[in-house]
This record gives C-alpha cells, sequence and structure tokens, in this order.
C-alpha cells in the first residue's frame, strides 16, 4: 500500500542545519521536520536515539518530544515528533529568546539542573553541538515550568559500541553537558552586553531559586 504523500503548505516555525520545521497539517500539536539537503546525519543520529529509546519501556518522554515516525511530504522526505506547547497554546520559546531580551542563564539554573538530570536518568546522549536555541522553556501552567530538548540529540562519535552501558553514556553526557552550559554562559553574557544595564528577571510565577 502506496502512503499518501503529506502536503505542508504553511511557513516554517524553524529552521536548523539539516533541517525545516513545520506545523503538521493534519495536527496542530505535532511537528514536521523536514530534510532540506542531502545530508541526513543530523537525523540517522536522532533516529537512533530514538529507536533506543523506545525499546527501553521505562523512558520518561516529559522533557523530550516523542517521535511518531517517517513521513513523505510535498517538500521532501521528513519525521514527525510532538510539538511543544505553553499551557495557554502558544509554542514554546528557545532559551536564545529569553537571552536576547536580557534575561540571564541565571534564571535559568534550577532548571537546567532539572534536565541535566532528566538526561542522566533516562540515558538521553546529547550532541556536541547542542545550541541554545535546541532546548526550550515549557511553561506548563502560569507558575510551572520546564526545558524540554528538541534537537542536538544522539551520539556524534563514529565508536559509540559501549553507549548501551550507563557509565559510559553518563559520563558522555555529563561532558557534553559542561560545554554545552558554557556555551549558554558566553550567549548570555553577549546578550547582557547589549543591554548595558540591569538583568531583566523570569515572570514571578517562573522563578525559582
Amino acid at each position: 500500500m502506496k502512503h499518501q504523500t503529506l502536503q505542508i503548505t504553511t511557513d516554517p516555525i524553524g529552521e536548523g542545519q539539516e533541517r525545516i520545521c513545520y506545523v503538521h497539517p493534519d495536527d496542530p500539536n505535532k511537528l514536521v521536520k523536514v530534510q532540506k539537503g542531502e545530508s541526513d546525519k543530523q537525523t540517522r543520529r536522532e533516529m537512533k536515539l530514538y529507536r533506543r529509546l523506545m525499546r527501553r519501556k521505562s523512558t520518561n518522554f516529559s522533557q523530550l518530544p516523542r517521535f511518531y515516525g517517517k513521513v513523505q511530504t510535498n517538500l521532501g522526505r521528513g519525521f514527525v515528533t510532538d510539538l511543544v506547547r505553553d499551557f495557554d497554546g502558544g509554542i514554546s520559546n528557545p532559551l536564545y529568546w529569553f537571552f536576547k531580551r536580557g534575561i540571564p542563564v541565571s534564571e535559568f539554573y534550577a532548571y537546567l539542573e532539572d534536565l541535566k538530570q532528566y538526561l542522566l536518568a533516562n540515558q538521553i546522549v546529547i550532541s556536541a553541538d547542542i545550541g541554545r536555541t535546541n532546548v526550550l522553556f515549557q511553561k506548563l501552567s502560569s507558575q510551572r515550568a520546564q526545558l524540554v530538548v528538541i534537537d542536538g540529540l544522539g551520539n556524534h562519535s563514529a565508536i559509540n559500541w559501549f553507549d548501551g552501558l550507563r557509565m559510559v553514556s553518563s559520563s558522555k553526557i555529563n561532558r557534553r553537558w559542561d560545554r554545552f552550559y558554557k556555551r549558554l554562559l558566553v550567549y548570555s553574557d553577549e546578550m547582557l552586553n547589549d543591554f548595558g544595564e540591569q538583568p531583566e528577571t523570569l515572570e514571578p510565577g517562573y522563578r525559582r531559586s
């Protein structure tokens, strides 16, 4: 049976090095990532990670979009995941969006620590090049929020035979997290320099000591 081609007619909501992202035409709570060039290294990396996580019945997807499979669209090959939205229906913003508005990384310390522990607990390996646009601040209510990783997933290393061992994958997650966090500090400081004044803060309901 031939699969029907998914027709995408809306503007993209995001774009990375390899994929362009669209709201799923049949489900506003799903995202379609469409390949935009010949390179599919990032996609293959994510597919491998998702397959391993889905085989493991205990995986918690609360801070990682679920994967729903590959799809053929009128714009090319793609795959479908959850679209991360806030409680009011708006699409959640990346950390970079907050940095650009003068809110420093220090406002997210507690959320970042929660995310790190989530990745370790679920053995979700992040890429060495994960950046400020790959993590969203999802508002679950007017008082609760969490960080969600939407991109920059998987292992880019050629030698990854031992990633199934918790000790090995935990060490890799910790190393890459440290690099990611250092990059966040740099991005945040660069944005604050543009303001040259007292940093902004998160809305009161989302501030955590």
